[in-house]
């Protein structure tokens, strides 16, 4: 085998193993900086919602990340179910106006 062939093959595997190496790296950093920023919500979420109460801010710093994991994905279903509840509440507002209305003008056209 020549030369140039051995030298080739040496850079190309050095640099596969780079980039499966930096794959590698980054996707640790990525789930990282996703744990942390999923703790800072949770701890603001005590902040806002129990006025910074101590003994929740410990609770939450002594969880896991895949707890505070949990604790987001819950979160997020009560959020957009949150949201479903008020546009049915919005519905039956205004299907109680609608009928509301009706009644009045029947009462209206009937005296």
């Amino acid at each position: 085998m020549k030369v140039t062939t051995k030298l080739a093959l040496g850079l190309s595997v050095t640099a596969a193993a780079g980039i499966a190496s930096t794959v590698f790296v980054s996707d640790k950093v990525i789930t990282k900086v996703r744990h942390i920023a999923n703790r800072k919500k949770a701890e603001r979420f005590v902040e806002d919602k129990f006025k910074g109460n101590e003994t929740l801010l410990k609770f939450v710093d002594n969880l896991e990340d895949k707890d505070i994991e949990s604790f987001m994905k819950v979160a997020q279903k009560v959020s957009s179910k949150r949201d479903k509840v008020a546009e049915y509440g919005d519905n039956v507002k205004n299907a109680t106006e609608n009928v509301k209305d009706k009644i009045a003008d029947l009462i209206e056209h009937n005296c």
